[in-house]
C-alpha cells in the first residue's frame, strides 16, 4: 500500500503519465508486494533450529542468514573451496550456532552488529615462532573484556601470549580468561576489521581493551569492468565514491555529485538551473569533434545519456532522469588498465555506477526526506536609475550626440537632471526568488535465504531561483535476487523513472533579449515595469542601436514545458557451473521518451516579433543489450587467477520530430494547435540505429599475494565507421608489486601498505553521429518554371575508410597506507597520445563537395593525481579527512592539411569569436586582442597606437603586438586566456561526537580563464543597455588613472574582440556544510537522524560573473570557460531526515 499510494501521489501531479509507462509500474508493484509478502513471511526467531549435512559453507552461511538477522560478509576466494561442513541445531542462540560452525574451519569471524565478518585465518608472528608448551606453573590469571569504539562488546576476538601458542577467545559477551605462566608476558588482541594490539600483562589480574576499527578491513573490494576485485590487488587507476558522499548533497543528477569528490575528474555545471547539463571531463579531453564525455554503466548496463527533445534554448540534463538516492557506490575508471575492458567507449573514461540491492534477514523500511530553500548567490552590481542616466548623457555629450528635447514621453533615455531620480527597477529582484526544493525516499529491503529484494520510491522538487523554471521527477527502482536452484541466480534490475519541468531561458545569445537573464541586467534601471497604458515597456532602440526588451513578461510568460518518460531494466541468469566456473547471461533495455513544446507569447522579445511562435518536439531513444559473461577464479598454493570472457551486442535506435509555427492570431492556443499559425515552418524528422558487437576478456594474475599482472582485450566491432574499419582491437596490460610484503618493508612499523603499478593500453571513441561514412543524399529545394520543387542531391562524400580515435595512455601509480592503515596516500602520474582525430578537412571543389570527415591529427594529455586521507583521531571525537589534487596539461599536436583559425562565433550580435585551434597550444584558448587599458593623458594618446580615427583620451589602447603602428585584429591578435586550470582540489572534513556529526566539502580551481561574454554589453561604458558599476570609474578628464574606458554611445568594436571579456576563473568554494544529530535506537525505530544542511555556501574568486563554475556551451569540445548568460547558481539552506524501521 506504501508504494501504491507514493505512485499515485507521485506520479499523478498534474501529468499524463503513457499507458505504457503506468502499466509498467503497475506491473512492477504487484510483482514486488508479492515478493514482499514472501519475503515478510518468513519472520525472524531469536532461535536457531536447523539439521544440514554436508553443505557448502556459503549454504550454511545463508541458511543461518535466513533465521536471524545478521549478515555475513565475505571474500569467496577466503573460503575453502571443497570442505562441506554439518549443522545440528535446535533453539540455539547465534554464539552456539557460530561456534559450532566454526569449530574446525580455517576462518576466523568478528560480529559487528548485525554484520558477521569472515575472514580467512593467518598465523602471527607469535604462533610462527612459538615455543613447545611443557605444561609449566600457572603464575597469574587474567580476565577482562574486549569492546570497540563504541563500548560494544566484540565477541570471537583472537588473545594469543606472544611468542607461545597459548591463546584464549571472547565470547558472545566480549569476556575472556587466559593463564600466564611466564612473567613480562605480552598479550596479543587481534579481530578481523580491527586493529592489532599488543600490551604487557604485567602483574595485573584484570585487562579491558578497546580495539580500534580498521576500516581497510572491510573495504577491499571494488566494483570493476564486468566483477569485482580485491582494492589492495587493483593495478588500474579507480577512484570510488560512497552512498554517504551522496547523501549530503542535494543535486538533481548523480553526475553533480561527482564534482570534486575524485582526483583528475573535472566537472563544469553548464547550467545551474534545474535539471541542468554537468560536463564531465576525466584526465582531459580527448577529441576535437567526437564525444569527450565519459561511458556510464550503471548495474552492468552501459548507458548514452538519454535522449532530449529539441526546441529552443538549451534542454534538461538526460542523466537527471535517474534517482542519486539509488545509488550504492560509484566508481570511476581513468586509465587504459581499468577502461580497456570497454574498448571503444573507454577512452574518455568510465563511471560504474552500483544501485543498491536487498540484503537476506529481517525487513528494513527507510525514510529520507529533506526540505530546503534556494536563493541566487549573488546579485551583478548594476548601475540605478541615477547612475545610468548620468553615463548616457556623458556618453552623449563626448559623441557629440544631441539630447533630446524635453518633455517627450517616447523618449525613456531623455534626462534632463539625473540627480532627481532615485535607485529605479531592480529587474534582478523582478525575475529572481526563493525558492523551495524537496525530496522524499521511500526503501524497503529484505530477503531470505531465496531471495532478497531492495525497492524504493522516489519524488523530487525543485524550484528554479528564476521565476518559472523548474524540474521534477519521481521514481521507482526495484532489484531483485532469486535464487533459481541450487547452481542458478536469477537477478533483475528496474528503474521507471519521469521527469518534467519548465526550463528557464538563459543561457546564450543575448541577441534580441530573448535571453531572461541578459535583458534584465541590460533593462536600465530607469525603465518603469509598466507603460502608461498598462501594457508592458519594451525599448527599440537605444541611444546605442540596440534592442532591449522588458524581461519581467519573459520570465512569467514564456513556456518551454520538457518531460522525459525513461525505463531501465535488466534481467540476468547465473549460473554456477562448477565450484570456479561461472556463466551470466543477461538481457536488457534503455527506453527513453521525451517531448518538448515551447511558446513565447507577444509580450516576450521572440513572440512580439512573429506574432506569437511555437514548437513541439519529441524524441523515442531505445537500446538493447545482450551480455554473455564467463567467470573463473582460482586459488591454490601461492598463485590466484581470475578471468573474464565475454560476448556482447548492443543496437540502439533513435528518432525525432518537430515542428514550428508562428503568426497567431492569439495567444490562447499556446503550443496546442501549430496550424493555428499562418506561418508554418516544414517540420523535420529523423531516424536511425547503430550497432556495436564485441569480444572481451581479462586475466589477473596474482603470485604470493605480491605480484600483479592484468590482461585485457576487447574486440569492437561498429556500424558507424567505414567499411574497411568495422573492427578494432583495444588491449591493455598492468603490473603491480606489493612491496609492503617484502622483509625489509615489513620491518618499518609505519608502512601497513605499499604498492607500486604501472599500466599502458588502448581504448578508443566511437561517440560520433551514425553515417558518417556513407554517402548520403539531402532534400534540396530550387526553382521549376516558378514552381518550389523538391529533390535529392548527394550531401557528403563516402569515406570507407573512416575509423575509431584511439587513445594510448601510459600510468604509473603508488598505493601507501601508513600507522596501520590510517593514513592513505595514492598518486597517478599518466600520458595520453589520442592519434586518428575525426576532423572535417578542406577538399578541392572539384569533388564537388567543400570537407570530408576523416581521420587525421592528435593530441595529448598529461597530469598528476594526488589523494591523500585518513582518520586523523578516532574515539568519542572522530576526525576523517580527505583531499585530492590533481593537474591536466593538454596540447594538440598536428592537424596535417588544417589553417589555424577561430572556431566559429559565440555570439552573432556582438562578433564575438570562439576559441583559437592551433597546433602546440591547448584546446579552448582565445587569440585576442590583448587590453592595455585607455589613453590616460595626452603623451600616451600621442605615442599611440590608436585603433580608430575618431580615439580621443580615454578610448581603449591595445597592444601593437606586429609593431607596425596600427591595430589590426589579424596581425595583433595573441594568446590572451586559456580555460584549462592549472590543477583543481577538493577537500572534505567529516567530524563526529557521540551522536553528532559535522561535515564540510570544499573544492576549486586554479588557473583558468574565462570568457565572460556579458561583458561586451555591459561593461562597454555605452549606453546600449544598462552597465555594472564598475563603469562608474570610467576616464574623465578628473579619473585619467583608470583602465576603464571613458562613456561613448558608439562603442569600440575591438574592446569586445580583446582580452577585455577575459577574467580570471579560480576559485575555492564551500560546496557542502552538514550537521546532524542520530539518536539512540528505540522501540520500532533503528535508525534516526535529523540534519540540517548548506551548499555553495561561501565562494572566494576574483570572478565578477554570477559564478565561476559555469561553461555556457555545455559538453562543448572547443569552446570552454565560457559565461554567457548563464543561470545562476543557488545557495540552498536545508533541513533533513534519516529514519529506519
Amino acid at each position: 500500500m506504501i508504494l501504491k499510494s507514493l505512485l499515485r501521489r507521485g506520479l499523478s501531479y498534474r501529468i499524463a503519465i503513457p499507458a505504457k509507462l503506468c502499466l509498467t509500474m503497475k506491473l512492477v508493484t504487484l510483482l514486488l508486494m508479492a515478493t514482499f509478502t514472501q519475503v515478510t513471511a518468513v519472520g525472524y526467531s531469536q532461535k536457531i533450529s536447523m539439521e544440514k549435512k554436508n553443505i557448502s559453507i556459503e549454504a550454511a552461511f545463508a541458511a543461518i542468514e535466513s533465521q536471524t538477522e545478521y549478515l555475513f560478509l565475505y571474500d569467496k576466494l577466503d573460503l575453502p573451496s571443497t570442505q562441506l561442513v554439518s549443522i545440528n541445531l535446535k533453539n540455539a542462540t547465534i554464539d552456539q550456532a557460530l561456534n559450532q560452525l566454526f569449530a574446525d574451519l580455517p576462518l576466523s569471524y568478528k560480529v559487528f552488529k548485525k554484520n558477521i565478518v569472515i575472514k580467512k585465518k593467518e598465523m602471527t608472528k607469535a604462533q610462527t615462532h612459538a615455543k613447545p608448551e611443557q605444561n609449566p606453573a600457572i603464575l597469574q590469571s587474567i580476565s577482562g573484556k574486549v569492546s570497540d569504539e563504541k563500548g560494544e562488546a566484540l565477541p570471537g576476538v583472537n588473545i594469543v601470549v606472544k611468542g607461545t601458542s597459548k591463546g584464549a577467545t571472547t565470547n558472545i559477551a566480549g569476556e575472556y580468561q587466559i593463564d600466564l605462566t611466564e612473567t613480562g608476558s605480552i598479550l596479543v588482541f587481534s579481530y578481523v576489521g580491527y586493529l592489532t594490539q599488543e600490551i604487557e600483562a604485567g602483574s595485573r589480574t584484570t585487562l579491558d581493551v578497546t580495539l580500534k576499527t580498521d576500516d581497510k578491513a572491510l573495504e577491499e573490494v571494488v566494483v570493476v569492468g564486468y566483477g569485482t576485485q580485491k582494492k589492495s590487488d587493483l593495478t588500474g587507476s579507480i577512484s570510488s565514491i560512497k552512498a554517504e558522499d551522496l547523501k549530503r548533497l542535494p543535486t538533481t543528477s548523480f553526475d553533480q555529485a561527482i564534482q570534486g569528490r575524485a582526483a583528475g575528474v573535472q566537472v563544469t555545471q553548464g547550467s545551474s538551473a534545474p535539471g541542468g547539463r554537468v560536463s564531465i571531463r576525466i584526465r582531459g579531453g580527448n577529441s576535437l569533434s567526437s564525444g569527450n564525455e565519459p561511458l556510464y554503466v550503471i548495474d552492468g548496463y552501459p548507458i548514452t545519456a538519454g535522449g532530449t527533445a529539441g526546441g529552443n534554448g538549451a534542454g534538461q540534463n538526460p542523466l537527471a532522469s535517474i534517482n542519486p538516492s539509488d545509488i550504492a557506490s560509484m566508481e570511476i575508471l581513468k586509465d587504459a588498465s581499468a577502461t580497456a575492458i570497454y574498448g571503444s567507449r573507454g577512452a574518455n573514461g568510465v563511471v560504474l555506477i552500483t544501485t543498491k540491492r536487498g540484503k537476506a534477514g529481517k525487513t528494513s523500511v527507510t525514510y529520507d526526506g529533506y526540505y530546503g530553500v534556494q536563493k541566487v548567490i549573488k546579485k551583478l552590481d548594476m548601475m540605478n536609475a541615477r547612475e545610468f542616466a548620468t553615463l548616457v548623457n556623458e556618453a552623449r555629450a563626448n559623441d557629440g550626440v544631441a539630447t533630446p528635447a524635453y518633455p517627450n514621453s517616447a523618449d525613456l533615455y531623455n534626462f534632463p537632471d539625473p540627480s532627481t531620480l532615485g535607485e529605479g527597477v531592480d529587474y534582478q529582484d523582478e525575475i529572481f526568488r526563493t525558492a523551495a526544493i524537496q525530496n522524499h525516499t521511500l526503501s524497503i529491503s529484505g530477503g531470505n535465504e531465496n531471495t532478497k529484494i531492495a525497492v524504493s520510491g522516489s519524488y523530487f522538487d525543485q524550484k528554479g531561483v528564476l521565476k518559472n523554471s523548474d524540474f521534477k521527477r519521481a521514481s521507482i527502482r526495484a532489484n531483485i535476487d532469486t535464487k533459481l536452484s541450487k547452481n542458478i541466480m536469477f537477478s533483475t534490475n528496474l528503474t521507471a523513472s519521469k521527469v518534467w519541468g519548465n526550463n528557464g531561458r538563459s543561457e546564450g545569445d543575448g541577441g534580441g533579449n530573448a535571453n531572461t537573464v541578459n535583458a534584465a541586467l541590460i533593462m536600465p534601471a530607469t525603465v518603469p515595469i509598466f507603460q502608461q497604458d498598462g501594457t508592458y515597456t519594451r525599448l527599440n532602440p537605444t541611444p546605442g542601436g540596440s534592442t532591449v526588451h522588458n524581461p519581467v513578461p519573459i520570465v512569467l510568460f514564456q513556456k518551454d514545458f520538457q518531460n522525459i518518460d525513461r525505463i531501465l531494466g535488466t534481467m540476468a541468469f547465473t549460473w554456477n557451473i562448477i565450484t570456479d566456473l561461472s556463466l551470466k547471461v543477461s538481457l536488457g533495455t534503455d527506453m527513453s521518451t521525451a517531448s518538448r513544446e515551447t511558446y513565447e507569447p507577444r509580450q516576450t522579445v521572440n513572440g512580439f516579433n512573429a506574432n506569437g511562435r511555437a514548437s513541439q518536439s519529441s524524441r523515442r531513444s531505445v537500446s538493447y543489450l545482450n551480455e554473455n559473461i564467463l567467470s573463473y577464479n582460482k586459488s591454490f598454493d601461492k598463485h590466484q587467477f581470475n578471468a573474464v570472457a565475454g560476448y556482447t551486442l548492443q543496437m540502439d535506435r533513435d528518432q525525432q520530430f518537430s515542428a514550428f509555427s508562428s503568426n497567431f492570431l492569439t495567444d490562447l492556443y499556446g503550443p496546442d494547435n501549430l496550424d493555428a499559425g499562418a506561418a508554418f515552418t516544414a517540420p523535420d524528422s529523423y531516424k536511425n540505429q547503430s550497432q556495436l558487437v564485441s569480444f572481451l576478456g581479462r586475466v589477473n594474475y596474482t603470485f604470493n599475494n605480491k605480484y600483479l599482472i592484468s590482461l585485457t582485450g576487447r574486440s569492437d566491432g561498429s556500424s558507424k565507421f567505414g567499411a574497411n574499419n568495422k573492427w578494432a582491437f583495444f588491449p591493455s596490460v598492468a603490473v603491480g608489486y606489493k612491496l609492503s610484503e617484502e622483509s625489509f618493508i615489513q620491518s618499518i612499523e609505519a608502512i601497513s601498505n605499499l604498492k607500486v603499478r604501472a599500466s599502458y593500453g588502448k581504448t578508443g571513441n566511437q561517440n560520433i553521429s551514425n553515417y558518417q561514412s556513407l554517402a548520403r543524399l539531402g532534400v534540396y529545394n530550387y526553382d521549376l518554371s516558378g514552381a518550389l520543387v523538391s529533390g535529392l542531391a548527394p550531401a557528403n562524400i563516402a569515406n570507407p575508410d573512416l575509423r575509431w580515435e584511439t587513445t594510448a595512455t601510459t600510468d604509473f601509480g603508488i598505493d601507501l597506507d601508513l600507522f596501520g592503515n590510517r593514513l592513505n596516500f595514492v598518486a597517478d602520474y599518466y600520458y595520453k597520445k589520442t592519434t586518428d582525430l575525426l576532423w572535417n578537412i578542406s577538399i578541392p571543389q572539384t569533388s564537388g563537395f567543400a570537407s570530408i570527415f576523416r581521420n587525421i591529427g592528435s593530441l595529448q594529455n598529461k597530469g598528476l593525481e594526488l589523494s591523500l586521507g585518513g582518520e586523523i583521531f578516532t574515539g568519542d571525537f572522530k576526525w576523517n579527512s580527505q583531499a585530492n589534487w590533481s593537474m591536466n596539461r593538454n596540447k594538440v599536436l598536428a592537424i596535417p592539411g588544417y589553417t589555424p583559425t577561430t572556431q566559429g562565433e559565440l555570439s552573432g550580435h556582438l562578433k564575438v569569436t570562439g576559441s583559437w585551434l592551433a597546433p602546440g597550444l591547448p584546446v579552448g584558448v582565445w587569440n585576442l586582442l590583448k587590453y592595455d587599458g585607455v589613453f590616460q593623458d595626452q603623451a600616451q594618446f600621442d605615442a599611440g597606437p590608436r585603433s580608430a580615427s575618431n580615439d580621443k583620451l580615454g578610448d581603449a589602447r591595445f597592444i601593437d603586438r606586429s609593431g607596425n603602428g596600427s591595430i589590426n585584429l589579424a596581425e595583433d591578435r595573441m594568446i590572451v586566456g586559456d580555460p584549462n586550470p592549472d590543477f583543481i582540489f577538493g577537500w572534505s572534513n567529516n567530524f563526529s561526537y557521540k551522536g553528532f556529526d559535522l561535515s564540510v566539502y570544499m573544492q576549486g580551481t586554479y588557473g583558468n580563464d574565462i570568457l565572460n561574454i556579458q561583458r561586451a554589453e555591459s561593461n562597454v561604458s555605452g549606453p546600449w543597455g544598462n552597465q555594472r558599476k564598475q563603469m562608474l570609474d570610467r576616464w574623465t578628464p578628473t579619473n585619467t588613472n583608470t583602465d576603464v574606458p571613458r562613456a561613448r554611445v558608439t562603442v569600440n568594436p575591438l574592446l569586445v574582440q580583446s582580452s577585455w571579456l577575459i577574467e580570471d576563473g579560480s576559485f575555492l568554494r564551500v560546496k557542502t556544510a552538514s550537521l546532524g544529530y542520530t539518536f539512540k535506537p528505540s522501540k520500532g525505530i533503528s535508525s534516526c537522524r535529523v540534519y540540517v544542511s548548506g551548499q555553495n555556501l561561501l565562494t572566494f574568486t576574483k570572478y565578477t560573473g554570477f559564478d565561476p563554475e559555469v561553461n555556457s556551451p555545455g559538453n562543448s569540445n572547443l569552446q570552454l570557460g565560457v559565461d554567457y548568460n548563464a543561470y545562476p547558481a543557488a545557495r540552498t539552506f536545508l533541513v533533513g531526515v534519516n529514519v529506519g524501521f
